[in-house]
């Protein structure tokens, strides 16, 4: 394992976050996939099981393995990078992925929309969206960062959302959290300057996964145009679109890129974020 950087991926078994263990892998990376369960994967019909994706993942000559883990727990978040660390070694770098608009609590996280998804939420469901986006990746961050420090480097990418930076009137807890994931990333970024470490933020679009064509009933008209557009950038993100930026910020090109905000979104918002 050695010869190979190790990359850390909440989120990794489904979604985004499963797009992204697949293309570091193809890069030549060594995966630690993290996420609630063994079951999260099968929520959107994305894998039959967890080890169905690490063979598949092994497939690209390199070493991947599961650790199951709550991230919104600090001593889980812990366990889990220490749990890395002793079976990879160094952690070159972490995407913080684990999230989503949903309210579910289920040990899959399957769940669904808040029954009231605006500013109005309940305040249970708020807390439980709230914590899946934000504290995930404030706790894992937290956990990886001590490593890093200690090597006097790391590479950190966080990943916020489009709508970040937009008044929403439904998705409201999800668009609050992703808009502190943004601001964590700049304050970490600050912290980590004398240490080498970067920290980045990804603020993607909707992107055409397999929960998202799981969710077609709740997503927006825009939304469902750009599913069916062919365009160049008028069009719905693909994972690749966006595991491609992750892929420059893990990647020694980005050295001196830190603290910063980018938005992946193919023009559909021009704005500040």
């Amino acid at each position: 394992m050695a010869d190979r950087p190790t990359v850390l991926v909440t989120g990794g078994t489904r979604g985004l976050g499963l797009a992204c263990a697949r293309f570091m892998a193809k890069a030549g990376w060594n995966v630690a996939l993290v996420d609630i369960s063994g079951k999260a994967c099968r929520v959107y019909g994305e894998a039959a099981s967890v080890e169905e994706i690490v063979a598949d993942l092994q497939r690209s000559s390199i070493t991947a393995r599961f650790y199951p883990a709550d991230l919104s727990i600090e001593s889980q978040a812990q366990a889990a990078v220490q749990a890395v660390e002793r079976d990879f070694g160094a952690i070159a770098g972490l995407v913080a992925l684990a999230g989503g608009d949903i309210a579910g609590t289920d040990d899959a996280a399957a769940g669904g929309k808040a029954l009231n998804n605006t500013a109005f939420v309940a305040q249970e469901d708020f807390m439980a969206i709230f914590n899946r986006n934000f504290l995930t990746c404030v706790l894992t961050c937290r956990a990886v960062a001590a490593g890093m420090r200690a090597r006097q480097q790391g590479k950190i990418v966080t990943v916020a959302s489009v709508s970040a930076g937009l008044g929403v009137a439904k998705e409201t807890t999800y668009a609050v959290a992703k808009a502190a994931v943004v601001h964590f990333t700049r304050c970490l970024a600050t912290e980590l300057r004398p240490d080498g470490i970067t920290v980045n933020c990804l603020a993607p679009a909707a992107t055409n996964t397999g929960r998202f064509r799981a969710t077609l009933k709740d997503r927006t008209p825009e939304d469902l145009v750009r599913l069916r557009g062919t365009g160049r950038l008028d069009r719905l993100a693909e994972p690749e679109d966006i595991c491609r930026v992750i892929k420059f910020f893990l990647s020694p090109d980005s050295d001196f890129v830190s603290g910063q905000v980018l938005r992946v979104d193919g023009a559909q918002y021009t704005g500040p974020l």
